[in-house]
């Protein structure tokens, strides 16, 4: 069947199943299976509320594959970029010099992966676009319009970007974190698919920011861990009571020992561990000193256990340079 045969629908969903196999474009395939790509009556070109996108049928109905392409692109770049929701209140300060501002953006980004028009086609010719914007970010290309009172009369959005009741409901602080953090997750999904699919070419400069390192607070799970592995038994109390069968609205009694077990820690030998070992250890050092198990015995293994240390209370402030890996190489079982 061909393009011109398939409904409204069935276009936006091909041009959108087209972006997602694009070595390039594929970067918004999470974003493009966010929320819902509905073709609607009454929309006088596109419009998105920063998760859902939305297309206009008279608009679209007369559009080429390629031009619906570049639409379906531009809506979910806005999307990726959080354009709604960083920008709220820009938007609602001056809507249309804000929307101009933000389809420079996306436009060029769309132009720059696509330089040569071999995959897309401008869908209009009165479109935001301008060489000089290559590479700003969005408050850049705002200050620099905003120098020119006259230009909402010179340029034309390609979109609305709703901010208010209906399609795009105004979200409370927690709401936006969370659709903020849905982004994020979709964006590095969809890089991942994009790098993938670009194969030794790679997958192009870092357009969303996620390239920058990202610290992860393994310190506290690993101490819950610890404490609860430690935490006995033999004895029974109220205070605190038991947190597994609280939601279910019955108070029972916490459990707890006096005098704690041994603590086992099996520990990967493979290359990749061995700068982290001091740091680790430090780590249980210190939370060995609070929790007083018994003794601690380390296990170091790689394709099987190649060695045994233990050490006594004593030596809790010290583990971390007692330590003596034995083995090293492969993990596999």
């Amino acid at each position: 069947m061909t393009f011109e045969n398939l409904t409204l629908t069935q276009r936006v969903q091909a041009a959108n199943i087209d972006c997602m196999r694009h070595p390039k474009f594929a970067l918004l395939s999470g974003v493009i299976c966010m929320g819902k790509s509905e073709v609607k009556e009454g929309i006088h070109t596109a419009a998105t509320d920063g998760k859902n996108k939305y297309y206009g049928a008279e608009f679209i109905k007369p559009m080429n594959r390629k031009q619906l392409r570049y639409l379906v692109l531009h809506e979910n770049f806005h999307v990726a970029l959080k354009h709604c929701i960083l920008f709220r209140d820009w938007t609602k300060r001056a809507p249309q010099l804000t929307n101009i501002a933000q389809d420079f953006v996306v436009n060029a980004l769309i132009e720059e992966l696509d330089p040569e028009f071999k995959f897309v086609e401008r869908p209009t010719q009165s479109l935001c676009i301008n060489d000089k914007y290559k590479g700003w970010s969005f408050p850049q290309v705002f200050n620099d319009l905003a120098k020119d009172a006259t230009i909402v009369e010179v340029y034309e959005p390609l979109d609305e970007h709703a901010t208010d009741d209906g399609e795009g409901e105004v979200r409370d602080v927690a709401a936006e974190e969370k659709l903020g953090k849905q982004i994020d997750d979709a964006n590095r999904q969809g890089e991942m698919i994009a790098r993938k699919l670009a194969g030794k070419e790679g997958g192009g400069r870092d357009i969303f920011g996620l390239a920058k390192e990202r610290i992860t607070n393994w310190r506290d799970p690993l101490q819950d861990f610890i404490q609860s592995v430690c935490a006995g038994d033999e004895n029974s109390r109220f205070c605190p009571p038991n947190k597994r069968l609280l939601p279910q609205g019955i108070v029972m009694p916490s459990h707890f020992s006096e005098s704690l077990g041994e603590l086992v820690i099996a520990c990967d030998t493979s290359g990749s561990m061995g700068p982290y070992y001091t740091n680790i250890f430090g780590e249980v050092a210190r939370i060995c000193e609070t929790t007083k198990p018994a003794k601690v015995r380390v296990l170091w293994w790689d394709t099987a256990v190649c060695g045994d240390q233990e050490f006594a209370p004593g030596d809790y402030d010290r583990i971390a340079s007692l330590l003596k890996p034995a083995g090293g190489g492969g993990t596999s079982p």
